[in-house]
């Protein structure tokens, strides 16, 4: 199951966070009088990465899960429960196993219980994935997902789009025509064009149709499971 694409999806959020936190400091030394964005997509966008760098972060990240994340978990599965433990197993560092954890933990499909040794008086940190919060995540996610593809669907399907020549805005009509824009961008001046979005709708439907596939394959696998 660890193998599935929604569970290296899930997986992805957590080298996904480390590299939001350091392109947001980059927004904010590069443009520190306005709002910085959020998500890695907006950041990406906003500082107007070039391919190469998006395609190192693409790379990390996926690096990442299948030979970091992947193999930490595979290790609790196999009952191992410390993380010297795991460590060893898996010859990943102890502070990156550490860190990984308590990743996992954040996201709730990884939990801990704390005991301590009546000699040493040290504390030992036995670890436990859950599976079934990982189970739920992915059902949520998944169904949050396909909710918004459809909305944005229907949206792209049920009104006509009005777009700067230059990139600046994308009104639909009932906004495009309001007395304050009068189909001019605010930005430039320019006169809004009108915009054949049928590329646009493809897309979304491929998309939905690859997210309700990769959903119903989650599904079967853990039905089989």
């Amino acid at each position: 199951m660890i193998d599935d694409i929604l569970v290296k999806k899930l997986l992805s959020q957590i080298v996904e966070k480390d590299h939001e936190e350091n392109l947001k400091k980059n927004f904010r030394e590069r443009y520190p009088d306005e709002s910085t964005p959020d998500g890695i997509d907006n950041l990406i966008r906003a500082l107007e990465l070039p391919p190469e760098d998006v395609q190192y972060i693409a790379n990390d990240i996926r690096e990442t899960v299948e030979k970091t994340i992947s193999p930490i978990i595979k290790s609790l599965i196999d009952g191992v429960e410390t993380d010297e433990e795991i460590a060893e197993k898996t010859g990943i560092k102890l502070n990156i196993v550490r860190k990984i954890l308590y990743k996992l933990y954040d996201l709730k499909i990884a939990n801990y219980k704390r005991s301590k040794d009546p000699e040493t008086q040290w504390f030992t940190y036995s670890w436990k994935f859950e599976e079934s919060e990982l189970i739920n995540r992915i059902k949520s996610d998944s169904e949050t997902e396909l909710s918004e593809l459809n909305a944005k669907l229907e949206n792209e399907e049920h009104n006509m789009f009005f777009v700067c020549p230059y990139g600046h805005v994308r009104f639909n009509f009932d906004t495009a025509a309001d007395p304050y824009y009068e189909f001019l961008c605010p930005a430039c001046g320019e006169e809004l064009e009108f915009q054949d979005n049928a590329e646009i709708i493809e897309k979304l439907k491929n998309n939905i149709e690859i997210a309700e596939d990769n959903y119903n394959s989650f599904i079967e696998k853990i039905d089989n499971s």
